[in-house]
């Protein structure tokens, strides 16, 4: 049906009555194209099913990784019989907390000089009292209904008037009364919180931490030692003009002998709950011990003591000197320090905030008191006051991974040529899959077949099974909680990465639509990773998109998109970096598993719809 636009045109323009007529014969059109259109396909026209479609697995070796700037690292070791003993050590630049520093009150030329017009510019005689480092271990402190006690720690994280403890009060109601959630029997009195009337918590402003960066068993003593660097860690590269980056690789366990004074070498132990420090108490207040009062809570950390003796000379003692002036000759000055952990009785790996450890230097100074009479010196007094100083581990850091060689199955699956029966997943320098899409274990191409039958696909998966029988014989692992899958030639996500907007209380719950976290059975065991590539697998089938090869490997944190240069690149140059920090390893089973597991065999599952014949 046509309408000439001129009749209606000029018929608007002649009577604007008319109008009703041409906008009848437009809706009369419209409503006649919108009743055929319901009645070209009905509701059976389409059938849906799902399809297994084969593909092609490789393993690869992860070489040697750069390890400047990484935005996590590692100290400690762990053991399996699957993949071995891995062991961590660190290297720091460390930056002051301000250049050409004074120390004290007054600067070092004035104390030298004095002011014949200002008796309080003497010389201060600064003297370190103690020094320590500060480590804070990452921690979880989510709290997800809001009722006072993190998840970890919650019986039902998803009710607020969840009872953790089971003394009859809630835990919002308890975190409103001032009394533990955590403990039925907040004073100890013996009468549980919910029959008790008179109740005082002596841990009242506690804070409550899941520290979950610690892998293996932290109850255990062990030793750390910490030793100055007689090594300069350059920024740039000299064998490239200066003009790339300096490149340090985790391999480079040479740099280990280049270190000087010890400044810590003894045996600690690792407490996960907050550190509580406490006033010094006022010998002038005799009915009130300061002691016994709370003067900071900080989050679990190591707290490590180091040489009163060596900050003294290297730091207090260099005021004004031209190795404090800036960062570039402090760090030429003071190289750095090494921290190794050694002597475990059971395998630990930890996982540290290097971005919030601290160097605290605490001193004293001599500081002129006039008393509040600047016109009267006879009542003037020196006396010593306290002063921090703070360093941090800014700079150039690096991870020095030390790893045993590979078994021999894990070697022939490198080696092999053939489809894989299992797949060994290993972060840092150690193992990765390459997946080859729509190709069988013949090597034949699948992708014409598949895209010669017209499907309307709706959802394609990669399914990635625990190889529990493998991972039980060997005598278990620490499994890792997601597996990340990208586009190894852009070392990009797929497509299904970006369109997943999904969030959760932490990132490692993010973008769980995509997937790639391990769900876990009642026993809390692994049981199967699941990688959703809907989009991928239509761009590549429907929109002839090019069907590039993935790499597979362990993720830390699924937000992080950077990656990290490989010391002896073969067909890909780059790893990301929430592989090259995560310590861990998983062995999964591959496209031909044996006979036994063949219903947990890795393919790609599509769900698609087509209409029926």
């Amino acid at each position: 049906m046509k309408i000439n636009i001129y009749s209606f045109t000029t018929l608007f323009l002649m009577n604007r009555k008319l109008i009703f007529l041409p906008l009848l014969l437009i809706f009369s059109c419209t409503k006649e194209y919108n009743t055929i259109g319901t009645e070209i396909l009905k509701d059976d026209s389409f059938e849906t099913n799902v399809e297994n479609v084969e593909v092609f697995v490789s393993q690869n070796l992860i070489p040697p990784f750069n390890t400047i700037n990484l935005p996590i690292y590692q100290i400690g070791e762990l053991n399996d019989n699957i993949f071995g003993k891995t062991s961590s050590s660190f290297i720091t630049q460390i930056q002051l907390q301000e250049y050409d520093p004074q120390f004290g009150i007054s600067s070092q030329n004035e104390e030298i000089s004095g002011d014949p017009l200002n008796v309080a510019i003497i010389e201060e005689d600064e003297k370190v009292q103690e020094v320590y480092l500060d480590i804070p271990f990452f921690n979880n402190r989510n709290d997800r209904d809001g009722d006072g006690v993190i998840d970890a720690f919650d019986v039902d994280d998803n009710d607020v008037n969840s009872d953790s403890d089971g003394d009859g009060v809630s835990d919002s109601q308890e975190r409103f009364n001032g009394t533990d959630p955590l403990n039925p029997d907040t004073d100890g009195d013996g009468i549980p919180d919910g029959e008790d009337d008179d109740t005082t918590n002596p841990n009242q402003g506690a804070t409550v931490y899941d520290v979950d960066s610690l892998i293996g068993n932290y109850k255990n003593a062990f030793k750390i030692k910490i030793q100055e660097m007689n090594y300069y860690l350059r920024d740039f590269d000299p064998n490239d003009n200066f003009e790339s980056r300096q490149k340090y690789f985790n391999d480079n366990n040479t740099l280990k002998n280049f270190v000087g004074e010890v400044l810590f070498d003894d045996e600690i132990t690792i407490d996960i709950n907050e550190m509580v420090i406490y006033k010094e108490d006022d010998p002038e207040t005799n009915d009130v011990d300061e002691s016994e009062q709370v003067d900071e809570r900080l989050s679990p950390r190591i707290r490590i003591p180091l040489s009163s003796d060596f900050f003294q000379s290297k730091i207090i003692d260099k005021e004004g000197s031209i190795d404090l002036k800036n960062r570039d000759n402090f760090n030429l000055f003071f190289k750095g320090i090494y921290i190794e952990a050694y002597n475990f009785i059971d395998p630990l790996m930890m996982i540290l905030d290097l971005n919030a450890a601290e160097l605290v230097i605490n001193y004293d100074y001599n500081k002129y008191n006039k008393n509040g009479t600047d016109d009267d010196l006879t009542d003037d007094t020196i006396d010593r006051e306290s002063k921090s100083f703070k360093l941090t581990f800014n700079g150039n850091r690096i991870n020095l991974i030390k790893k045993d060689e590979f078994s021999s199955d894990i070697i022939s699956n490198i080696n092999s040529s053939e489809n894989l029966s299992k797949i060994y997943l290993k972060g840092g320098q150690g193992l990765m899959a390459e997946i080859d899409l729509f190709r069988d274990s013949q090597g034949n191409d699948l992708l014409d077949d598949i895209k010669s039958r017209q499907w309307l696909i709706n959802e394609a998966n990669l399914k990635f099974y625990v190889d529990r029988e493998t991972i039980e014989l060997n005598g278990g692992l620490i499994e890792p909680y997601r597996i990340f899958l990208y586009d190894l030639e852009t070392r990009e996500p797929l497509a299904d990465y970006f369109i997943d907007n999904t969030q959760g209380p932490l990132n490692s719950d993010n973008k769980t639509t995509h997937g790639g976290s391990l769900e876990i059975d009642s026993d809390g065991k692994g049981v199967m990773y699941k990688i959703r590539i809907s989009e991928h697998v239509k761009n590549i089938v429907r929109n002839d998109s090019l069907n590039k090869k993935l790499g597979l490997v362990l993720s830390s944190s699924i937000t992080n998109l950077f990656s990290t240069e490989l010391k002896s690149p073969t067909e890909f140059n780059y790893i990301p970096q929430s592989s090259a920090v995560n310590p861990l390893g998983i062995v999964i089973h591959g496209p031909k598993p044996e006979d036994q597991n063949y219903d947990k065999r890795l393919n790609l599952e599509i769900f698609y719809s087509q209409i029926k014949n």
